[in-house]
């Protein structure tokens, strides 16, 4: 699920597999704390179906989720991503998704810890979207982990938006969250997030989520992740993606 909430659902990601060569934003909520290496690109791409709370009839299939990241030095990296196509259960509608620029920098980085500041920008390029200045949507979070030993790491993130609904809405989006590298190739990981609207009409999600990654080739990885919603208002989904390096 990416990751990313600017009033509409992007994508946000975790890297959950500590010993794979590729290094991964997805799949989760948080967006792993390492950048691609100077030089290097990832693609990322996945599959999400969210289920609805209070109709069937409005659960929604998602594709391509799509994620371009490259090294611009070191310490930074610029990413681009678009959702693509979002499609209802009966079919009748595909509207595509705005896009999002920006990139990460890397603050601290050493093998215990590792903090990491991100800015993204949505921008209102959907066929139902006006390009509008009011219409851009800014991100910004502080992103961290910390290895406990080879095989489990705490990971989470702090992170505000603001998007326009009829006026301007600001939140807070924080999360927390551990990974288990199980073998060289096979990992998981649990998290729990929360987004906190600045609008009391506006209901607050909170939703915990998990899932799998396995390290198919040293540039390859596979995961597949679920969520649960922790009150009405948050919605249940579920995803497979995979993660390229080249």
């Amino acid at each position: 699920m990416k990751k990313i909430f600017l009033g509409t659902a992007l994508v946000a990601f975790i890297s959950v597999n500590i010993q794979a060569e590729i290094i991964a934003d997805r799949p989760g909520f948080s967006t792993g704390t390492y950048t691609v290496k100077p030089g290097k690109f990832n693609i990322e791409m996945g599959y999400n179906y969210t289920f609805d709370t209070f109709s069937s009839q409005n659960n929604t299939q998602d594709f391509p989720l799509f994620e371009l990241r490259t090294g611009v030095t070191e310490d930074i990296e610029f990413d681009f991503l678009w959702d693509g196509w979002s499609t209802t259960k009966d079919f009748k509608e595909s509207p595509t998704s705005d896009i999002t620029i920006g990139g990460k920098y890397s603050l601290i980085k050493n093998e215990k810890y590792n903090f990491t500041f991100m800015t993204l920008v949505t921008l209102p390029t959907d066929r139902q979207s006006s390009f509008k200045t009011e219409n851009i949507s800014p991100l910004i979070g502080l992103l961290w982990d910390y290895t406990l030993n080879e095989t489990i790491s705490f990971f989470g993130t702090f992170q505000s938006s603001t998007y326009r609904d009829e006026k301007r809405i600001y939140d807070f989006q924080p999360a927390a969250g551990i990974t288990f590298s199980h073998t060289e190739k096979f990992a998981s990981f649990i998290e729990l997030y929360s987004i906190i609207p600045s609008s009391s009409i506006i209901p607050t999600e909170k939703v915990v989520d998990g899932g799998f990654t396995y390290l198919l080739q040293e540039n390859i990885q596979l995961d597949i992740n679920g969520g649960l919603g922790l009150n009405r208002e948050s919605e249940d989904f579920f995803g497979l993606g995979i993660a390229i390096e080249f």
